[in-house]
């Protein structure tokens, strides 16, 4: 496997491929893997554990006898609907009504793998697998994130389904002894064509699970689709309205004792002592001090969770800076001006033509432009936390996270339990953003439970320390340079950025032996290199940050500052050129039609030619991501001076075919809602070493009489399908600042807004 390390370090894996690999390959070349290894119920280190009663038509689908029908699910549920769209697609091949099946969360085994997340492409049903695809499926790779779980599963899950409907079409066949071309299934049903009989799918199970199908079937057109495309009613809701859904935090194993963590203050820093051990495990309730590993915090454990806090409160620590206690926000910003400014840029990631020799010729417009985001935390609603049951040979876990190879893994390292008995029982998720990637709360509740073993231990983190204790975005400087020419087009465009590596950052705290080295970290450039518009020459790269404060994940990633950048230079151009910012993108974009359509549809439904009206203003961006293409415009009222009331945003997602409409729409509202509460009021910021903001007064989010009425249209498309999840952050914040620009005439480089003295109403 030495070729493949040697590849992952370079970047050529996919984006999120280091996040969630849970482990490396052992053995060897990975041989013995078939393409049919997600369909055959005869699956190498495929279990079944906890799927319940019934026969196994394959590691997707079990039918009982009184026909109750439980479909697999293994991505996390956060939120973004996967509990019903990967039934949906099943459902469609298998025909069943997709409200009567039954949700179970697997083990992570290999069936389950998400290779989409290591190769970047839909796995061929009818060909067998890839060398990738075999990688991540015996590891397994189990992960959500990166919006891949239908673009993963789209083709994969509907022929899980129809293979399984051969083999009851099969069964029946043979039950009444005519030819298979006699019978065809519908609403869980074998009916025979000549006769009219029925029999349910329960009463065919048995049998069905011993047939053997060997070609997959033809999946269904587009065309033919009865539940795809269609609006369902998600089937997380009504637990999650009547308050039986169970989350994290919810797991109540018997016996179970809870903890809380102190972390050290100063970033980069770690614990030294702590003096008071016997006084705070005198306390009422408390049970044991903690003192994890390398420095990394202290746990107190309690017989609740407001007298674990209490004593982790009460603890008196001797810290240790680290030399960073002088550490600063502005000091960051210096470091990324320097970065930049001396040209130390580490990758480029595009370069075409010689930008130089064209921004320095006469005849040409050059605009410059500096822009500015801070560090962000993901803030998930759901307290970060993690229950562990550490027996003599066993390990059971409780938790929302979105990778549970990871977990699994993690958590027999630390028991030194073999991984194959340590129990996974994921739980909903109260958000994920990418915080809920990471291993620190898994890890530190596997080692506290390790202390406490026969005792199931619940580990949560105060809102406190999960801010001040997070994987931020990073903070990020961008500069560009272009030259406009008198008929308005980019003779040249140079982008410079200064940031963290994320993957290289996430991935030493995950699995260090895969973490890329900064410069082949293609999140940094994502979203600001090998934009679609028409340009000349052009020139993109990055410069790295050497700093102690650990950065990750945040919803659409490197996108999501890189959009605000290019969606906002982009505008500056249009500006200088004297030209309508959709018109002026629009001629940029001959060579792409699906762009163009977007865009063209979020300027009709927003009606960008008509005005706006007295005192209204509007603002344009256009982003893709994540394989999908969003554009939106931002309408706003002026109110005061700098007081501006957010009425509507019309939003346009081209992700070729859809599953759930319902979920799609939703997913846009969530990401605009999210990028907003970024742009107008997010920020981490840095004193003497230490994180400032530690509770929600101090990082706002957007409420409810801000956030504006939001109106989404979904391209009909027969295309594959892309993501959905993250792709609606990136314009949010471009699409509100340019239109703050039109109504003022400021342009603003630096977020968020509330810096500038902007307030929302």
């Amino acid at each position: 496997m030495a070729d493949q390390d040697k590849k992952s370090k370079k970047g050529k894996w996919g984006r999120r491929a280091f996040m969630i690999t849970g482990g490396v390959v052992g053995g060897g070349l990975v041989v013995g893997v078939g393409g049919m290894l997600w369909v055959n119920h005869k699956i190498k280190q495929y279990t079944g554990e906890g799927m319940g009663a019934g026969d196994s038509l394959n590691a997707w689908i079990r039918i009982a006898e009184d026909n109750t029908i439980t479909l697999a699910v293994p991505r996390s549920e956060m939120g973004q609907g996967v509990y019903t769209s990967i039934p949906m697609l099943i459902a469609e091949e298998l025909e069943v009504d997709v409200q009567k099946v039954k949700i179970v969360h697997p083990q992570p085994e290999s069936p389950y793998a998400n290779t989409f997340l290591l190769t970047g492409q839909p796995r061929n049903v009818y060909k067998g697998m890839t060398l990738m695809e075999k990688i991540a499926s015996v590891l397994p790779v189990v992960g959500t994130g990166g919006s891949t779980t239908i673009s993963d599963g789209y083709d994969t899950l509907r022929a899980a389904g129809a293979t399984a409907r051969e083999a009851l079409i099969m069964a029946g066949a043979q039950r009444w002894g005519v030819d298979k071309s006699e019978c065809y299934a519908e609403d869980g049903h074998i009916i025979n064509k000549t006769s009219k009989e029925k029999l349910t799918y329960g009463s065919l199970a048995a049998d069905a699970a011993q047939i053997k199908v060997d070609k997959i079937p033809t999946l269904k057109a587009q065309k033919d689709f009865k539940i795809l495309g269609k609006p369902v009613r998600r089937l997380d809701i009504p637990e999650k309205v009547d308050g039986t859904a169970e989350f994290g935090i919810d797991a109540r194993p018997e016996g179970l004792l809870y903890a809380a963590i102190r972390h050290p203050e100063y970033l980069g820093g770690t614990i030294g002592s702590v003096q008071n051990i016997e006084e705070v495990e005198a306390m009422t309730g408390v049970k044991k001090v903690v003192v994890l590993k390398d420095g990394q915090g202290v746990a107190v454990v309690a017989d609740n969770s407001w007298r674990a806090k209490n004593g982790a409160l009460s603890l008196e620590v001797t810290e240790e800076s680290n030399g960073h206690e002088g550490l600063s926000t502005a000091g960051v910003a210096a470091k990324m001006k320097s970065v930049i400014a001396n040209n130390e840029m580490i990758a480029t990631p595009e370069s075409e033509g010689d930008v130089a020799s064209v921004i320095a010729s006469e005849g040409n417009q050059l605009i410059e432009a500096e822009y500015l985001v801070p560090y962000l935390a993901q803030a998930t609603m759901e307290p970060l936390n993690c229950t562990v049951h550490v027996h003599e040979d066993r390990a059971d876990v409780w938790v929302g996270h979105q990778a549970p190879s990871v977990i699994r893994d993690k958590v027999a390292a630390i028991t030194g339990i073999d991984g194959a008995n340590v129990t996974i029982n994921m739980k909903y998720l109260g958000g994920g953003f990418g915080r809920r990637a990471e291993v620190d709360f898994v890890i530190k509740a596997a080692e506290v439970a390790t202390v406490m073993k026969g005792t199931p231990i619940q580990l949560s983190y105060t809102r406190e320390e999960d801010m001040r204790y997070g994987m931020y975005r990073p903070a990020v400087m961008s500069k560009f340079r272009a030259a406009i020419t008198p008929g308005g087009d980019i003779a040249a465009w140079e982008n410079k950025m200064a940031l963290q590596s994320v993957g290289h950052s996430s991935m030493m705290r995950i699995m260090p032996s895969q973490a890329p080295d900064p410069k082949d970290d293609p999140m940094s450039s994502e979203g600001a290199a090998h934009l679609p518009y028409a340009m000349g020459s052009r020139k993109v790269a990055f410069g790295d940050l050497d700093l102690p404060i650990q950065v990750g994940n945040w919803r659409s990633v490197g996108s999501s500052q890189n959009g605000f950048f290019t969606e906002s230079f982009i505008d500056e151009c249009a500006a200088a050129a004297g030209k309508d910012p959709y018109v002026f993108r629009k001629n940029k974009l001959a060579d792409h039609p699906r762009f163009v359509a977007v865009l063209d549809k979020v300027a009709e439904i927003s009606n960008w030619s008509e005005p706006a009206g007295d005192n209204k203003f509007r603002g344009i961006a256009l982003h893709k991501s994540f394989g999908s293409i969003v554009a939106e415009v931002a309408e706003i009222t002026k109110v005061g001076e700098k007081e501006f009331s957010i009425d509507n945003y019309y939003c346009v997602i081209d992700c070729g075919r859809t599953v759930n409409p319902d979920t799609i729409e939703a997913q846009m509202q969530s990401g605009i809602v999210y990028g907003l509460s970024a742009a107008m009021y997010g920020q981490i910021t840095i004193e003497n070493g230490k994180i400032v903001e530690g509770n929600f007064p101090e990082y706002e989010m957007v409420r409810m009489n801000v956030t504006p009425h939001i109106t989404t249209h979904i391209m009909e498309m027969d295309e594959y399908p892309t993501g959905v999840g993250e792709p609606g952050t990136p314009p949010a914040a471009p699409a509100l600042t340019n239109a703050l620009f039109a109504a003022t005439g400021e342009r603003i480089r630096e977020l968020p807004l509330v810096k500038h003295g902007y307030s929302f109403v």
